[in-house]
């Protein structure tokens, strides 16, 4: 094995590190492409995808022009990020400026492109694409552990079975010649994914100012399966392993550079065109324009928005509350959070991460593995399942994973028989009832739905994780008679990317399992008891409540209701008709937003939007997180006269109760931190669909029964979100604007918090995200050289 000199190592660490992570189906959680430029400011990180990747960072320009002649960016907004920039000339003039063309410098090349013999016999066919579809077919045949009958073997390694592979390139177009020379090559390769880097390095003479970048360019070629290969080595870190899939993916696609070397190293060579683009990379800049229409753009929210949060808020009364529901932070449960408090008297909503505190893995009934169900950035702590209940029958995921594949009618009827036909037909039918646990999780059938999970836990291990959950929940006052701890889901047929429907808190899956769960806890005398004696009593007459916010029709669902004492049971009743109401405000609020009339009938619009979610057909269930824009973290009265439109992640959090400043800390570090993530996806696949959206859901096939997509049927993994999540077919649907994370904490006291927490603090001051203070009169903005200053 050959040694990477010290420089050059440098430089491959470089690259791997600039790869983010991308989750497979089954638990496709929202998460930043740009994970790995973090230490980078944002308008570094802008001009060095542009140069090595051609992917921008910003919309065009005409889309900005749009917001800019509608109203959506204000004339506030745009000169007070033209302060931000040190411009000191007429708005009007900088305007003129921006409205004239501007063309970046090209995008620096691979050799690969340059290669003057045909790929194939069509001359459009370019060798790039060639590599691309090689490198990615092999990818998808590696990788593949649950779909295809036949796998290739793992006796040797990544790199060393395509290696071994490339010796009968028989896939390829190109001539019988151009064949024979790509095998003799691919014989003289290096024997391992190390020796193949030092040998190409070595073959290439790349300089050591720009090897990094250039290795970069050289994986995201394939930056879907680079993405794959960075979640792997995601897992492997979180148990304390390693994992070296990206590194012999980096050696892969140096070898096809050198595979595809001509040997001339004369001036008109492509080899030299290829080193003199590159020596040039440091001259490709992103717009400038475009960042100064980014920054007013999202100036026009948080201006006003900042200012709102700064007001006095209703001191809240004394008396206890008729019902307390906490929900997920998700942007979709801030709308029902408001029809909850307008149509029901006394009632107190609250924001909580919607794993609720629970770091859980679910085995599910007759399984060997358990799932992790928490925020990615955590690995679980303990196992929770449904032992005691019929087996799952044998196949059962693999059964409902075909149903909600792409093109699932033709391969159940093909895998099924003519048998399936009825079934398939009444499926096909429009349905209105309302989803259930079954439906919502691919995992649980009728009989595993029914019992309620369990952890082996100690009791006292229990009652110190509910104690300090219940205050940070926000339920540290007198606890109303009921409580709902509301988790949630979503129901979409036919659709591989369901999971991104679905809680990323619970790791790409329905909160339902931790609500059953810590109600449970709660409602046990033992625990309660013991809470008591601690000094946290609990009334005797409140009730938690497992419940789900269906976030595609809109309804909460009550969860284990039959586990509850008859006296409960005979409430009930009263608390749905109340529930009821305040869901279908939130529809008719909803409706215009699916294209459905809010003036039809409250039953009419139930039935409509729980078709969405049933029909096989359906492109757009629902909106998901499109357009989030805000992270709030402040007492509900801050918020509750606000509408945010379902653009804000609503995190309870009290400064007074917080002495130590470690509620703030956790904020900052984790559900920020995901929020952060969630944005970024959104963002990523609105800016550049090429590269980080996963195109048109309608030619969706899946890779590997749950690794990810094609589209169509070649290519590389798409990643991010289809562009039907975040376009309708007429406009935009989500507005790319980087995160504004709005916390009431006195500033010394957030400042503090920060300076604890280094990776959120590089997230704010390299501009990925932005932090305001909302305590005082005025709001304070988190400055890049790390200190709190006034927007203008």
């Amino acid at each position: 094995m050959t040694k990477l000199a010290a420089p050059w190592q440098q430089a491959v660490e470089q690259a791997l590190s600039a790869i983010a992570p991308s989750w497979p189906l089954d638990s496709l959680v929202a998460s930043s492409p740009y994970w790995g430029l973090r230490d980078r400011s944002f308008k570094q990180a802008a001009d060095t995808l542009l140069h090595v990747a051609n992917s921008p960072l910003h919309l065009p320009q005409s889309e900005y022009l749009a917001a800019w002649r509608s109203g959506e960016i204000t004339r506030d907004a745009l000169q007070a990020a033209l302060n931000e920039t040190g411009w000191t000339d007429s708005l009007e003039a900088w305007l003129e400026r921006a409205r004239q063309s501007f063309a970046p410098p090209a995008a620096p090349v691979l050799l690969t492109e340059l290669c003057a013999v045909p790929a194939g016999p069509m001359s459009a066919q370019r060798w790039t694409d060639v590599v691309i579809q090689q490198i990615s077919q092999y990818c998808a045949a590696w990788f593949d552990r649950d779909q295809a009958n036949w796998h290739l073997s793992h006796e040797q390694g990544f790199y060393a079975a395509w290696r071994e592979q490339m010796r009968h390139p028989y896939g390829l177009t190109a001539s019988p010649q151009m064949r024979e020379r790509l095998r003799q090559l691919a014989m003289r390769l290096p024997a391992d994914a190390e020796s193949m880097l030092a040998s190409g390095i070595a073959q290439l003479q790349p300089d050591a100012d720009w090897a990094a970048p250039w290795l970069q360019a050289l994986l995201m070629r394939n930056n879907g399966w680079a993405g794959w290969c960075a979640y792997l080595a995601w897992q492997a870190h979180l148990t304390g392993e390693s994992d070296r899939h990206l590194q012999e993916l980096l050696a892969i696609q140096l070898a096809w550079e050198c595979l595809l070397d001509d040997g001339r190293r004369d001036a008109d060579s492509a080899w030299a065109s290829w080193r003199h683009a590159w020596q040039h990379h440091g001259d490709c800049r992103a717009n400038p324009f475009a960042a100064v229409w980014q920054r007013a753009h999202e100036l026009s929210l948080h201006l006003p928005l900042t200012q709102a949060l700064c007001r006095p808020s209703p001191a809240q009364t004394g008396t206890r509350p008729a019902m307390q529901a906490v929900f997920c932070i998700d942007v979709r449960s801030e709308p029902l959070r408001r029809a909850l408090e307008e149509t029901i008297p006394e009632c107190h909503t609250h924001g909580f991460a919607g794993f609720f505190g629970l770091p859980l893995a679910y085995r599910p009934p007759g399984s060997e593995s358990a799932q992790p169900r928490l925020p990615v950035l955590l690995g679980p702590a303990w196992e929770a399942t449904s032992s005691a209940c019929q087996p799952r029958p044998a196949g059962r995921r693999g059964w409902q994973a075909l149903q909600r594949s792409p093109a699932a009618g033709f391969a159940l009827v093909e895998s099924m028989g003519l048998g399936k036909i009825a079934s398939l037909a009444s499926r096909s039918l429009p349905r209105a009832r309302q989803a259930q646990l079954p439906d919502l999780d691919p995992w649980l059938n009728r009989h595993s739905a029914a019992p309620v999970p369990q952890a082996s836990l100690p009791l006292e291990q229990k009652a110190k994780l509910a104690a300090g959950l219940l205050p940070a929940m926000g339920l540290n006052g007198e606890l109303a008679p009921w409580v709902l701890l509301t988790g949630h889901a979503s129901h979409a047929s036919n659709n591989p990317q369901a999971a991104a429907l679905q809680c990323g808190a619970c790791g790409g899956h329905g909160g339902h399992q931790h609500v059953r769960l810590l109600a449970s806890w709660l409602n046990d005398p033992a625990l309660r008891a013991l809470l008591a004696e601690q000094g946290q009593p609990i009334p005797a007459d409140t009730v938690f409540l497992p419940a789900l916010h269906l976030t595609h029709s809109d309804e909460i669902l009550l969860l284990d209701t039959d586990a509850q004492a008859a006296d409960v049971r005979a409430r009930l009743p009263g608390l749905e008709a109340q529930l009821r109401e305040a869901s279908a405000l939130a529809r008719r609020r909803r409706a215009p937003a699916v294209n459905l009339d809010a003036c039809l009938s409250d039953q009419a619009l139930l039935e409509k939007m729980r078709q969405k979610g049933d029909d096989w057909a359906e492109t757009r269930p629902e909106w998901a997180l499109a357009d989030n824009a805000l992270f709030i973290a402040a007492p509900r009265g801050k918020t509750r006269d606000l509408d945010l439109q379902g653009r804000a992640f609503l995190h309870d959090y009290d400064w007074r109760q917080d002495a130590d400043g470690k509620g703030l800390e956790t904020i900052l570090a984790a559900p920020m931190v995901v929020a952060h993530w969630i944005n970024m996806q959104y963002f990523a696949s609105t800016v550049d669909p090429r590269r980080f959206g996963s195109g048109n859901k309608l030619l969706h096939n899946v890779v590997g029964g749950r690794i990810g997509v094609f589209e169509g049927n070649s290519g590389d993994l798409r990643i991010g979100l289809s562009w039907q999540s975040v376009h309708d077919g007429q406009r935009l649907r989500h507005a790319p604007l980087r995160l504004a994370a709005c916390i009431d904490a006195p500033p010394d006291k957030l400042a503090a918090a920060l300076s604890r927490q280094p990776l959120p603090k590089q997230l704010i001051e390299n501009g990925w995200l932005h932090l305001y203070c909302v305590h005082g009169d005025t709001p304070l903005r988190w400055h890049a050289d790390g200190g709190w200053r006034h927007d203008a």
